[in-house]
């Protein structure tokens, strides 16, 4: 806090911290905040007197900052109740004014989720703002949505000239109850400033017009940063962004996708009723030939399905419940179906995709099989199957004899000779030579290993994969028929348990490599559609893109005439590759170029937050990216009937919150051209 002209700087500053917010809280509670906070008497060179969660700062010219802990309950405690209420009453003048910081904007979340008034946070916290506090709360500040947003209280349009005259004395004569309580009224700016946070808020999400408390004061939003056009843009990267700023959900992809299609496999006959609804492989016909399959193939789900069916439920339980609750019920159930069906039409689509290019594969001749029902009109060319063949047929005589250590008795008689020459060697040569044997022994197991034939086989995997599911098929499919989505069931019987899971196992590998990008891509467009067009998931859609960009902080400043100066900073671009500051004043080479400047005197050392270079870092290239700029401005006048002269004409109140008639303004506001 910087005072008004004439204040003079302690010798020391204090620093003092509100606690963490509602998500930290639920993991640490207060642990972390209580060992480097709480319990800590310096920090930086800053003096931290504070024992508590909370707060009572009293600042210049009659301002106080109360510092609240909402802890869990979304609301003050008792204690703290007490405690701020013996401050109010013993310490806070009747012209003193207030500012409130607490950890979460629940006028914002509540206004979101369209919290019933009897069900709003922080009762007793406006029971203390009605009552001990009630006309001085001049500005409440919070943090824990990663953005910079200001809602200024939306007054009437006031009469001029004698008329308004005239109205007020005939109120204050008739009504004086009502006079005095519009004069004792809290209507503060509410401002969040949460960016410091880890990633990036969304600011097009949450209404510009809220409304506030019990009585739902109406209240508009005048400043943010990023401003809504910015954070709309930024939302849609999630199209293309999700999967690969989120690729440890893959797993989970991969498990769900392949389990919504494992009842139905294999698709025998696939290939062959695609040549036949579309012979000349016509782009519209193939659209209309894949939607009817993908139809028949969620309905044979749905009606004979069995583990099919289970993770198709659990995929729509999912997904449902984890639809924003702010959307009204019939909508969300709809959206979080819509999506659930998404992914499993997703799902059939990429099993279609492989089903058709295994018997692709077998039709074009490209894999080896043998099937005993057919006589293959044309030799396979056996390419994708037969590379171990190859290697044995004309390569492995090269490398017979490459290795004679471990051919024949080779190694047997290496043995003998160890054995018998141990009685003459020193007890470290024995070492040696033991753990020579040992290895010795270890890569003669390895090589009676078909470690070849065996890393061979993954790149004649289309053959074996082919193989398996032409006899599936022939186990399945009654004299050879095709039976893609209906099978015998007293036929399954007849396929061996091995040969069903060696297919699975193989056709999963190449099933992934297709249904992870587009679970990725269907959930990341779920997300960029629900942020848009229904302002809802702004946690969820914004966390995924992970934004470490547009920082912003407060600075306020008590002027000459006792009104707060509130000017809002921001940071479009943070650097992300750092180096050391070569003169940072803790650099030992750095103290010694400033000559005196360590000391006040030959005793003290003059405090870290006096330094001219304090930063131990910097930014390893400057860009004007880099570069703070003011964001917004606003002129807080001490008493509320300053603040009501100011805006209570809304046309007297620019687009970027500052008050057009403060007069000695000198920052312009670029809210809304950032």
């Amino acid at each position: 806090m910087v005072g008004p002209t004439g204040w003079k700087r302690p010798e020391e500053l204090t620093c003092s911290l509100p606690p963490p917010s509602y998500s930290i809280r639920r993991f640490d509670g207060l642990a972390t905040f209580s060992r480097y906070i709480l319990s800590r008497d310096w920090l930086g060179g800053w003096l931290m007197p504070q024992q508590r969660s909370y707060f009572a700062l009293k600042l210049a010219q009659g301002w106080w900052m109360l510092g609240f802990d909402l802890a869990l309950s979304s609301d003050i405690d008792i204690d703290q109740f007490k405690f701020f209420a013996d401050v109010a009453t013993k310490g806070i003048e009747d012209s003193d004014a207030v500012i409130m910081v607490t950890h979460e904007p629940w006028w914002v979340i509540d206004s979101d989720f369209r919290t019933p008034v009897n069900d709003l946070a922080e009762k007793n916290l406006r029971e203390l703002m009605n009552t001990h506090l009630n006309g001085k709360v001049r500005v409440r500040i919070a943090g824990d949505l990663h953005h910079y947003t200001r809602y200024v209280p939306l007054r009437s349009r006031p009469l001029r000239g004698k008329f308004a005259k005239r109205r007020s004395r005939l109120r204050s004569a008739t009504h004086p109850e009502e006079s005095n309580a519009a004069q004792t009224k809290n209507e503060p700016e509410l401002i969040v400033s949460g960016g410091g946070g880890a990633f990036l808020h969304g600011t097009h999400t949450f209404s510009r017009n809220i409304k506030v408390g019990e009585m739902q004061e109406s209240y508009r939003r005048v400043g943010c940063f990023p401003n809504e056009k910015v954070s709309r843009r930024l939302s849609w990267l999630n199209i293309w962004h999700f999967r690969w700023r989120n690729w440890r959900l893959d797993v989970v992809w991969a498990i769900a996708y392949f389990g919504v299609v494992s009842s139905l496999i294999p698709l025998c006959g696939i290939y062959e009723d695609y040549l036949q609804f579309n012979p000349n492989h016509n782009p519209l016909l193939l659209v209309v030939w894949l939607s009817k399959i993908v139809i028949a193939l969620f309905m044979q789900i749905m009606a004979a399905g069995r583990i099919s069916l289970i993770f198709a439920i659990l995929l729509f339980l999912v997904l449902v419940i984890m639809t924003d609750m702010k959307m009204k019920q019939p909508i969300r159930l709809l959206w979080g179906l819509s999506h659930g069906f998404a992914h499993i039409v997703a799902a059939l689509c990429c099993l279609v995709f492989v089903e058709c290019a295994i018997e692709w594969l077998i039709d074009e001749g490209i894999v080896k099989i043998h099937d005993a029902g057919k006589t293959a009109a044309v030799e396979p060319t056996a390419l994708a199957s037969s590379l171990y063949q190859e290697y044995m047929a004309h390569f492995s005589h090269m490398f017979i004899n490459v290795t004679p250590l471990f051919q024949g008795n080779a190694s047997n008689e290496f043995h003998d000779t160890v054995h018998q020459s141990v009685a003459s060697m020193s007890a470290v040569q024995r070492l040696h030579a033991h753990a020579y044997a040992s290895v010795l022994r270890l890569l003669y197991w390895l090589n009676g290993i078909p470690l070849l034939q065996a890393t061979l086989s993954l790149f004649d995997l289309p053959g074996r994969i082919a193989q398996r599911h032409t006899d599936l098929c022939s186990a399945l499919c009654v004299e050879g028929a095709a039976c893609m989505l209906s099978h015998d069931p007293t036929r399954v019987i007849l396929v061996k348990r091995t040969t069903m899971v060696t297919y699975a196992a193989a056709i999963f590998l190449y099933f992934v490599l297709l249904a992870i990008p587009a679970a990725g891509g269907v959930f990341g467009t779920w997300l960029a559609l629900t942020l848009n067009i229904f302002k809802a998931q702004y946690n969820e859609g914004f966390s995924s893109l992970r934004i470490e960009h547009w920082k912003n902080f407060l600075k306020l400043h008590v002027n000459k005439k006792g009104d707060l100066e509130m000017y809002a900073l921001g940071l479009r671009r943070v650097p992300k590759h750092w180096v050391k500051d070569p003169q940072w004043d803790g650099n030992v080479l750095a103290k010694a170029r400033r000559g005196g400047f360590d000391k006040i005197d030959n005793k003290t050392s003059v405090p870290s937050w006096a330094w001219r270079k304090p930063s131990k870092w910097i930014p390893r290239r400057e860009s004007r990216k880099f570069t703070p700029e003011i964001i917004d401005f606003a002129l807080i006048p001490k008493r509320p009937s300053a603040a009501a002269s100011c805006d209570g004409n809304l046309e007297e109140t620019s687009e970027n919150g500052y008050c057009a008639s403060a007069g000695n303004n000198p920052i312009r506001a670029r809210t809304s051209s950032i």
